[in-house]
């Protein structure tokens, strides 16, 4: 018996080493395209491969309990902004809000590089980097055709954003939420940069089949 779960998780193993390793290699080729200088390539990969490192370190503890949606949200926007570790609170412009709603962890690796790409615009662009910004991000359960699904809204408010400045990291960003969320969990997604700052409307089912890639 213990031969045969040393096998099921030497498998185990393999299966997610692999899709790890699709997954870079997709960050890798998609930051490639949009990346000006190799310095740009460089900083940005860095930073997306910081964000898998954090997802990764999410993961490990799924084996002992589900990870929650605040918990993603929290871990994701606190490597952005910092957090007061006293308080053990996010700034005061800074909202994040809704129920409890565990993650399977086929979703939290596609979920947390969404959230990294939005945070990183909100930083360079949005309401994270301005004063007079801020940031409202909520969820709520839904049900669309018949199955439960969860609703995140990334909501940017007090923003100014000069119309030569390229939203969400050259398009990358907006590629993830746009192409591959639907493609890999069957999400629906609606991104609009408003002149008050970024909205997004994210929805997915609160169960997902097993994802190929980041980006097909």
């Amino acid at each position: 018996m213990l031969q045969d779960r040393q096998l099921v998780l030497l498998a185990e193993l393999q299966h997610r080493t692999r899709n790890l390793l699709a997954i870079v290699q997709a960050i890798s080729r998609q930051t490639q395209r949009r990346s000006g200088t190799i310095a740009d390539f460089s900083r940005e990969f860095e930073d997306r491969l910081r964000a898998l490192s954090r997802v990764q370190g999410l993961l490990a503890r799924t084996e002992h309990e589900p990870i929650d949606l605040q918990t993603l949200v929290e871990t994701e926007i606190s490597a952005h902004v910092g957090q007061d570790t006293e308080a053990g609170s996010l700034p005061d412009k800074v909202v994040i809000s809704g129920p409890y709603v565990p993650l399977p962890s086929t979703s939290l690796q596609a979920l947390a590089l969404a959230l990294h790409e939005l945070a990183t615009n909100a930083v360079k662009y949005g309401a994270l980097g301005q004063p007079t910004g801020r940031l409202t991000i909520e969820w709520e359960l839904v049900e669309r055709d018949g199955l439960p699904h969860v609703a995140l809204h990334w909501r940017e408010e007090g923003v100014t954003r000069p119309e030569a400045e390229a939203p969400l990291r050259q398009g990358y960003g907006m590629e993830l939420i746009r192409r591959a969320l639907p493609y890999q969990l069957g999400a629906k997604t609606d991104l609009q940069f408003l002149p008050q700052g970024v909205s997004c409307t994210i929805v997915v089912p609160t169960a997902f089949p097993e994802p190929s890639q980041v980006l097909p």
